[in-house]
């Protein structure tokens, strides 16, 4: 486990991106700016990124995005639960669970499961921030990107070990806690999830100027 200040954690997630790596996280990004007013078909992604259908399918794979038989784009399945307006969609890791709602604008609740314990986290992430945290000692590992991270690894290299734990102690027990993690916050969490989206909101932008 690593003890680093929450500005170098937060640096870690936006130089990375920054530098190499948010094209490649581009149509993800998209589609979660644009899945925040509804369904979203392929055409409708291609227009974002100003690429044909054809185009977009090949770039969806990379993203973990696929294209259901209902004609609409789709998130896989993962092991955190966010419940929007009704909907189900799956973060990978305890930190998607606070950046997905941010980039869709859509308060969500969120659930989960500590590894270390089996016990149920329950939370409601707004744009203004995290309420009502069950249990409130609720903490979040994160393994920082580097400049290896890309699209088609990241959820092996650094979502596998982003989890939500019952506690700070239980957390830093637990056996399988990646070496190179740190634990913050589900406060501190969300800081970090608000800078990467307000980095992808302004590289989504920039693109499309």
């Amino acid at each position: 486990m690593r003890d680093i200040p929450l500005q170098d954690v937060i640096t870690a997630h936006t130089d990375t991106a920054t530098s190499n790596q948010l094209e490649e996280f581009l149509p993800l990004i998209r589609f979660l700016l644009l899945r925040g007013s509804g369904p979203v078909t392929p055409e409708q992604l291609a227009t974002a990124l100003q690429s044909t259908p054809a185009e977009v399918e090949t770039l969806l794979q990379p993203s973990g995005l696929v294209v259901g038989s209902d004609g609409y784009i789709h998130m896989p399945p993962g092991p955190h639960q966010i419940l929007v307006d009704g909907e189900t969609f799956a973060g990978w890791c305890a930190l998607d669970t606070l950046l997905l709602p941010l980039l869709m604008g859509r308060a969500a609740h969120v659930i989960s499961t500590c590894p270390a314990t089996g016990k149920q986290i329950r939370l409601t992430v707004t744009e203004q921030g995290t309420r009502d945290p069950d249990p409130a000692s609720a903490v979040v590992s994160l393994r920082l990107p580097d400049a290896g991270t890309t699209a088609s690894n990241a959820q092996a290299t650094v979502c596998a070990y982003g989890h939500f734990f019952a506690d700070r102690e239980v957390a830093s027990t637990w056996p399988d806690l990646h070496p190179e993690a740190v634990i913050l916050s589900v406060e501190d969490a969300f800081h970090v999830a608000r800078e990467i989206a307000n980095d992808s909101r302004r590289y989504a932008e920039k693109v499309e100027s």
